[in-house]
C-alpha cells in the first residue's frame, strides 16, 4: 500500500467495512486463548478412561479432520471388554466419558495383540480376538461410524470360527475400499490366515480364510500393508527348529485382490533373528513396505539394527538381507522404528542403543538414501546419549512430517526400574533437533506407564496414548503435541478470523486474518463484476493476484491486498487458500463492493496483453448512450463487433477470444456518441 493511499484511508475512509467472521471452534486454538481439552501440563494429560478395574493395550488412529480414535481393553465389569473413544481435534470426547462399549463377549485373561485403523470415510475399524465361540480364541471385526453406529452389526463379523488358537489380527484398507485382515493360526507349523471384507462386511474370499503356509517353516507375526490393484503385502517371520535353537527369517508375500499369492520374497534369509522379535512394518506410501528389525548375524552377542524396503513387484531397494544402520562397535541396537519421506524416498530410523552389558541406554538415529546408504555417518546421530537407568524404550514413531521433520516418542525409565516419563523430539533432514529445548516431556506424572502408541494427524499434530497407573487402577491417558513442540495447543487448518473490505474512491482494500495455518502456500485473490455491469458470466471469478502464506503458524497473521483504479460498478471478492499439496478452500466476502458512477469516458488497456488466445477489455461511460466496441486488424479490416447496444452509465467488461486469429497486432475501438478511442493489443500464438 503506497503512502498516499494510506493517508487517504486515514482522512476520508468510506463509512462501511464488511466483516466475515469464522468464530467456530478454530478460533479456540489461538495462542494464549487455548480452550482445547488437550492438556498443556505434562503432569496432568488427558484422561481417556480411568475407571474401575484395568484399562490396557491402547491403540490410536486419526481421522481426516484431525480427530482421534482410541481403543483399549477394559475389565471394569470383571472381564476384558473392548471400548472405543472418539476425540475431536481439540481433544473433546464425542461419546460417553468412559468410552463406547464395542464388545463384552467372553475374553481370554491373557490378552493378545489387535489392531485399529480409520478408513477412508472416517469410520473406525477394529479387529480383535475373544472366546465367544465355545472358548476358542477367534478373530472378529467391527466397523464403527463417527456417530458411534455399528456398521457391521452389534456383534461384528466372525472371521474364522474354528478351534484353532488364532491371535494377533491386523487390518488394512485396500484401494477399492475393502478391508483385508491377517492373523496367526497357531498350529504347528504356524500359518497366516487372511480374509477380505467388503465395505458392507461381506466375506469376499469365501466362508473360510485364505491360508499362507509352508511344510518346512512356521509363519508368525504377520503385518499387512495395502499395495496396488487392490492387493496387499504381508510381512511375517519364517521359523524352523525348536526353541531355543530356532532359525528365524523374514518373508514378504503379496496377495492379489482375489486372494492368490502373486509372489514371495526373502527379506532376511540369514536366520539370526531372535525367536520372539516382532519386526516393525510400515507402508512406504508407494504401494510397497518398509520393515525394521534387529539381529545378531555376526554371532558376537551384540544385536544390530537393519531395515529393508520392498516394492509392489517384490524387488528390494536396499542391500540383500537389509541395510545396517550403524557400525558403532560394542553396542546393542534394539527395536528400530522407521518412516519415509515419500518425496525424497529417504528413510529415517531410530533405535534404542545400549552398551554391551545393557545397563546403560540411549536413542540413536540414521537416515538412509533411496538405495539404503547411510547418510548420518556410519554410526548415526545420537539423540539421547547412553545413561542409567536402562529402562527407556521406544514407544512409537510418527510418520515423517510434510515439511521434512521426523518425530520420535518414547518411554523413559527411572531409578525404580519403571517407565515413568513420556518424552519426544523432532529432527530435520540433517539430524538436528528442531523443538525448543531439543527433547520435550509430554508426561512426567511419576506413576508407571506402559504400551505407548502414537499417530500424527493431517495437520501434523502428534497424538499419543498409553496405559498409566496414576488413577484408581491402570487407566488410559493421552497427550497431543503440535508441530512447534507445544502441548495442549493443537494446530488446526488454515482458517480466517476475519475478512474485511474497505473502499476509498476507486480503490478497494481487502484485509484478512488467519487464526492458524498448516501447509499454507498462500491466497489467490479473486474478483468478479456484477452481471448488471458485465458481459462476463456472473459465475466467473477472475484471479487478480496471489499473496504468499506463512506455511505453518499458530499465531494470528494479517494479510492485505489493494485493488486499485476500479471502474464504477458492483464487485464481488473471494480468496482461494491453497495448500502446498494442491488442495484448496474458498472464503467469500458476502457483501458487494460498490464503486461510484464514472465521471469521464475511459477505455482501458486489455488484460492480459500480450495474450493467447483470450483477453478482457474494460471501459467506463459517464452517460447513457449507444455503444459499440469493435476489433480491427492492422489494415483496418473489421474482425468482430464485441458490443453494439444501448448501455446506461457505468463500467463494463467483455471477453475477446482470438483463437481463430493469427499472431499479430490488433486494434479495438470504442464509440459512444461523440466519444471515440482506439487501443492496440498484441496476440502471440
Amino acid at each position: 500500500m503506497n503512502d498516499n493511499f494510506k493517508k487517504l484511508l486515514g482522512e476520508s475512509m468510506k463509512n462501511y467495512t464488511f466483516y466475515y467472521f469464522f468464530i467456530a471452534l478454530f478460533v479456540l486454538a489461538l495462542p494464549g486463548k487455548t480452550k482445547a481439552q488437550w492438556s498443556g501440563d505434562p503432569s496432568i494429560n488427558l484422561v481417556v478412561c480411568d475407571t474401575t478395574g484395568e484399562q490396557a493395550l491402547a491403540k490410536i488412529a486419526v481421522t481426516s479432520d484431525g480427530g482421534t480414535y482410541i481403543s483399549w481393553f477394559d475389565n471394569r465389569s470383571g472381564s476384558y471388554a473392548v471400548y472405543l473413544q472418539r476425540l475431536d481435534q481439540l481433544g473433546y470426547k464425542m461419546w460417553d466419558t468412559n468410552g463406547l462399549l464395542i464388545s463384552n463377549n467372553p475374553q481370554s485373561t491373557s490378552l493378545v495383540d489387535y489392531d485399529l485403523i480409520v478408513d477412508a470415510d472416517d469410520n473406525a475399524v477394529i479387529v480383535f480376538t475373544d472366546t465367544r465361540n465355545s472358548g476358542n480364541l477367534n478373530v472378529f471385526a467391527y466397523r464403527i461410524s463417527p456417530a458411534g453406529n455399528f456398521l457391521w452389526g452389534a456383534n461384528g463379523i466372525s472371521l474364522s470360527a474354528t478351534a484353532d488358537y488364532q491371535p494377533n489380527p491386523k487390518v488394512t484398507q485396500t484401494s477399492d475400499g475393502s478391508f483385508v485382515v491377517a492373523w496367526i493360526i497357531a498350529t504347528n507349523p504356524f500359518k497366516v490366515a487372511l480374509q477380505k471384507l467388503s465395505p458392507a462386511g461381506d466375506k469376499l474370499w469365501g466362508s473360510s480364510p485364505v491360508v499362507l503356509s509352508s511344510a518346512t517353516e512356521g509363519y508368525n507375526y504377520p503385518a499387512i500393508v495395502a499395495s496396488d490393484s487392490n492387493s496387499v503385502i504381508i510381512l511375517h517371520t519364517a521359523t524352523t527348529g525348536s526353541f531355543p535353537a530356532q532359525t528365524v527369517k523374514l518373508r514378504a508375500t503379496k496377495v492379489s485382490e482375489n486372494g492368490t499369492v502373486s509372489w514371495m520374497s526373502g527379506i532376511q534369509d540369514i536366520g539370526t533373528i531372535a525367536a520372539f522379535t516382532v519386526p516393525k512394518v510400515y507402508s512406504d506410501k508407494n504401494n510397497g513396505a518398509i520393515i525394521a528389525w534387529h539381529d545378531d548375524r555376526d554371532m558376537n552377542n551384540l544385536q544390530s539394527a537393519f531395515v529393508q524396503r520392498i516394492s509392489s513387484s517384490g524387488s528390494i531397494y536396499f542391500p540383500v538381507n537389509g541395510a545396517e544402520l550403524s557400525l558403532q562397535a560394542n553396542r546393542h541396537k534394539f527395536n528400530p522404528v522407521t518412516c519415509i519421506n515419500p518425496v525424497t524416498e529417504e528413510v529415517y530410523v531410530f533405535w534404542r542403543e545400549t552398551n554391551s552389558l545393557q545397563n546403560q541406554d540411549g536413542i540413536t538415529g540414521q537416515k538412509l538414501s533411496s538405495n539404503g546408504s547411510r547418510q548420518w555417518t556410519d554410526n548415526g546421530v545420537i539423540f539421547k546419549d547412553l545413561s542409567s537407568p536402562n529402562t527407556s524404550s521406544i514407544g512409537s514413531l510418527n510418520a515423517l512430517m510434510g515439511d521434512g521433520k521426523a518425530y520420535l516418542f518414547y518411554l523413559q525409565g527411572s531409578g525404580s526400574g519403571l517407565n515413568q516419563v513420556v518424552e519426544g523430539f523432532a529432527c530435520d533432514a540433517n539430524g538436528n533437533f528442531v523443538w525448543p529445548g531439543n527433547i520435550v516431556t509430554l508426561s512426567n506424572a511419576t506413576q508407571e506407564k506402559l504400551q505407548m502408541v502414537s499417530a500424527v494427524d493431517i495437520f501434523f499434530n502428534c497424538k499419543l496414548a498409553w496405559g498409566d497407573n496414576r488413577g484408581s487402577g491402570r487407566g488410559i491417558y493421552a497427550q497431543d503435541i503440535n508441530p512447534l513442540g507445544q502441548l495442549g495447543n493443537p494446530v488446526v487448518p488454515v482458517e480466517l478470523a476475519s475478512f474485511t473490505a474497505s473502499v476509498n474512491g476507486n480503490n478497494v482494500l481487502l484485509n484478512w486474518v488467519t487464526a492458524s495455518e498448516v501447509n499454507n502456500r498462500g491466497f489467490e485473490v479473486q474478483r468478479k463484476v456484477s452481471s448488471l455491469q458485465s458481459t462476463v458470466s456472473n459465475s466467473e471469478f477472475e484471479a487478480i493476484d496471489f499473496v504468499e502464506g506463512k506455511g505453518t503458524s499458530i499465531e494470528l497473521t494479517n494479510y492485505s491486498f489493494e485493488d486499485n483504479k476500479l471502474s464504477a460498478g458492483t464487485y464481488w471478492y473471494r480468496i482461494k487458500q491453497l495448500d502446498f499439496d494442491g488442495s484448496y478452500k474458498y472464503f467469500n466476502l458476502y457483501e458487494t463492493i460498490e464503486i461510484g458512477k464514472p465521471l469521464v469516458f475511459e477505455l482501458s488497456q486489455n488484460y492480459p496483453n500480450p495474450f493467447n488466445p483470450g483477453t478482457r477489455i474494460s471501459w467506463q461511460s459517464p452517460v447513457d448512450s449507444w455503444q459499440t466496441l469493435k476489433v480491427f486488424d492492422v489494415l483496418g479490416n473489421e474482425i468482430v463487433t464485441l458490443v453494439d447496444e444501448y448501455k446506461t452509465a457505468g463500467s463494463y467488461q467483455v471477453s475477446f477470444d482470438a483463437s481463430y486469429l493469427s499472431s499479430g497486432i490488433y486494434f479495438y475501438k470504442l464509440i459512444s456518441g461523440n466519444f471515440s478511442e482506439t487501443k492496440k493489443m498484441l496476440l502471440i500464438r
